[in-house]
């Protein structure tokens, strides 16, 4: 038996009397469109043919006094600042502002705070600086909702302050010229726009048919980067912004891609997601965000290319500070106290405050908890960053705390947080009390069940069609139930990897499943399992087949697991989940997975204790195979020896002797104790006489003996018992009743 990791969720949508709408989609894939949003009944023709969903700049409510603002402050040549956000959503906003800008003749220039030292949004010295430069019009990007008091301070001083942002409302809005938030504005028919989303309608209101589609690339990276819904107008966005970005003329870009190793001409909002994305963040999470913008708006090749470099060796030392404090993370919590806690708080006073979230949710992830990554800000005081996984919400968490805590910010699954240090264990105390009783079960939502034959190309091809995938729009995710697995191996350059076939009946799919190497051992042979995991086409040498790519698994059936090779057994031991050692089983109230990790004292014994105990999984160790016993010949031997020449001294002559009769000597000192225990032999001070007057008796009334010879009869058992007939003998013991029961 193997229990999910996860929770799996079933999806409700599919009905088995839908009817089709008589589109070039399967119906299934229809109904997985209309679930999700993507189309609507009336428009699903345009889904299919690659229609984009795009809406009117001007619905937004401001946007007209907006454009009138900046095309007067470009007219009478008033200078203009773009002030943005270090994430990669706020420098391709940044980016798209300061282009579009520019293109217009305007007096424009750009400011991104410092995420160490100024923190995220407005600040008054920033705007103070702003005033005293001279700048007459300020836009955010990607900030400001909140800005509450910054905002004033620009007012009081005569220069208008124009609001683009798409984070959360507080219930006090800055006094601005103008804020543009697709949130507030009921006109506007879409509501998650990312902030480089929402610069990209103030560029297309302002450019208007002429505006390039470079934007849409730039824009696209935002969106991605900054998880939003990959819905409605953002689906629109990545789509046109992916294929702008196969064909784009932006040098900083193009130098990015280059250093990334991103193929352009195929990328996808995968690789955006993974290699530029990350590149785009770097500058700000190590060092200053503004060497990403001063790349993405670079006039000349070699600009670009130096600029990349730079975020390149930003980049590389990202990965390796994020390595080193994922290392040191997670020695901080040993596994059964981990086990215990629902939420951990993980501190160092040294670690780089720019890479404390990507610790956290890669932690969260594989320990599917609540984890917070944090270490000491320049003030006193403890910053850092929570990741959850499905199951908790972290911002009504920290509210329940918020006598303990300074700041904090968030959602369900991600927050910010800043405390007092003497406040870290009684916040980590109190947040595992209040979710105590409280059932915590990560969940996959499971889209599809379907069977092996209706996985083929044509189908997931479909599938396809729904991406580009993320937030909102994940790839579907299908359930296979009750078939059977072969052809196991381990791949990759560590061997981390799993490759393996599902198979049932006379149908096939092959199967992927990253750093899951460890599973191997699970996946036994003549056994039913249930998979989860995304469909995809793998093209080799100009084929096209389908791979299932694993993300979780079950097994309802009692399993028989085989770990008798040593090297496998060293490798693998200490990954066995809840696996219970013979010798501890025999006391045990309950087991789980038996561990075989040493001959049973009988056959009985062991099929007792698997009847009793009905262990779910039964492990096969390598066991002792070197079981000293003796044919009967040796025995009249040695008591011929003792008869004619007792007493015997046991010296190495006397071994020796014996070695060249043929008896070892293990056989010799077994023959001894044998004799000893039924009285045919005195053995003292080293010695060894006849009996005076020895009683007949059988050697197997000797305690020696019969343990000898039942390990013996148990070695036989395990080595000439087949696979098969073995998994059949404990399965039939495990479900006969017990006279308890």
């Amino acid at each position: 038996m193997f229990k999910s990791t996860m929770n799996w969720k079933k999806s409700d949508i599919f009905r088995d009397d839908y009817e089709s709408l008589n589109t070039l989609l399967h119906p299934v894939v229809e109904q997985l469109v209309l679930s999700r949003g993507l189309a609507t009944k009336e428009n699903i023709e345009t889904f299919s043919t690659e229609e984009m969903v795009h809406h009117d700049p001007f619905l937004f409510s401001q946007m007209d006094k907006i454009i009138t603002r900046i095309n007067e402050a470009i007219d009478e040549g008033q200078p203009i600042l773009v002030y943005g956000d270090y994430d990669a959503d706020g420098v391709t906003g940044t980016t798209i502002l300061v282009r579009c800008l520019r293109e217009l003749g305007a007096l424009v220039n750009y400011y991104i705070p410092n995420r160490f030292y100024e923190g995220y949004g407005p600040n008054e010295d920033a705007f103070m600086q702003a005033i005293a430069d001279g700048y007459q019009l300020v836009i955010t990007v990607d900030n400001g909702i909140a800005g509450v008091d910054e905002a004033k301070i620009l007012r009081e001083h005569g220069v208008d302050l124009i609001i683009t942002d798409h984070h959360q409302i507080k219930e006090t809005l800055p006094n601005a010229f103008a804020i543009l938030h697709p949130e507030l504005d009921d006109q506007y028919p879409f509501h998650k726009l990312s902030g480089a989303g929402v610069a990209l309608k103030i560029a297309e209101a302002l450019l208007q048919e002429v505006i390039p589609e470079d934007f849409y690339a730039i824009a696209m990276l935002g969106t991605i980067g900054d998880v939003v819904p990959l819905i409605d107008e953002n689906r629109s966005i990545v789509k046109r912004g992916l294929a702008a970005l196969r064909e784009t003329e932006i040098e900083g870009l193009n130098a990015i891609m280059e250093l990334a190793k991103t193929d352009k001409e195929e990328a996808t909002e995968v690789n955006v997601g993974f290699e530029i994305c990350p590149r785009l963040n770097a500058p700000g999470r190590m060092d200053e965000a503004a060497l990403a913008v001063e790349c993405l708006i670079a006039e000349t090749k070699e600009a670009a290319q130096l600029i990349a470099k730079q975020i390149e060796s930003f980049n590389s030392e990202r990965q390796k500070t994020t390595q080193k404090v994922l290392d040191e993370a997670s020695q901080l919590v040993d596994p059964i106290t981990l086990k215990k806690k629902k939420v951990v708080i993980l501190y160092s006073s040294n670690w780089h405050e720019g890479i404390l979230g990507i610790v956290a949710g890669r932690l969260a992830k594989q320990w599917q908890k609540a984890v917070f990554v944090v270490t000491d800000d320049h003030e006193g005081l403890i910053k850092g960053s929570a990741r959850a996984v499905e199951g908790y919400h972290l911002f009504e968490l920290l509210s329940e705390c918020h006598e303990l805590i300074e700041r904090f910010g968030g959602h369900a699954l991600a927050a910010g947080i800043t405390f007092a240090p003497e406040n870290l264990q009684a916040l980590e105390d109190k947040m595992n009390d209040l979710l105590k009783d409280v059932e915590v079960s990560p969940s996959l939502q499971v889209d599809l069940t379907l069977s092996l034959g209706d996985l083929n190309v044509t189908f997931v091809d479909q599938l396809s069609m729904l991406a580009p995938f993320g937030e909102g729009n994940r790839p579907p995710l299908i359930e296979i139930r009750d078939v059977y697995v072969k052809n196991v191996k381990t791949i990759g350059n560590k061997l981390q990897h799993l490759k393996f076939t599902l198979y049932k009946d006379q149908e096939s799919v092959d199967v992927i499943a990253f750093n899951q190497a460890s599973l191997a051992m699970y996946l036994t042979p003549d056994t039913l399992f249930s998979f989860v995991g995304e469909a995809k086409i793998n093209e080799w040498n100009g084929n096209r087949s389908v791979q299932f790519h694993f993300l979780d698994m079950m097994c309802e059936e009692f399993q028989l697991i085989d770990l008798r090779n040593k090297q496998v057994y060293e490798q693998r031991k200490n990954e066995l989940q809840l696996a219970t050692p013979y010798k501890a089983a025999l006391e045990a109230s309950e087991v789980d997975t038996l561990l075989i990790d040493q001959l049973p004292a009988s056959k009985e014994e062991l099929l007792e204790l698997i009847t009793s105990k009905k262990p779910g999984n039964i492990v096969m160790a390598p066991l002792e195979t070197n079981v000293t016993f003796a044919a009967r010949e040796k025995f009249i031997t040695v008591y011929k020896v003792v008869k004619q020449h007792g007493p015997i001294t046991l010296n190495n002559q006397m071994i020796n002797y014996f070695t060249r009769l043929g008896i070892s000597k293990n056989e010799l000192l077994f023959i001894l104790q044998v004799f000893f225990e039924v009285e045919l032999v005195i053995i003292r001070n080293g010695s060894v006489f006849p009996a005076d007057s020895a009683t007949k008796r059988d050697l197997s009334e000797a305690q020696t003996y019969q343990q000898q010879k039942s390990k013996l009869d148990m070695l036989e058992f395990f080595e000439l018992t087949t696979w098969s007939e073995l998994k059949t003998t404990f399965k039939t013991a495990r479900e006969e009743m017990t006279h308890e029961s």
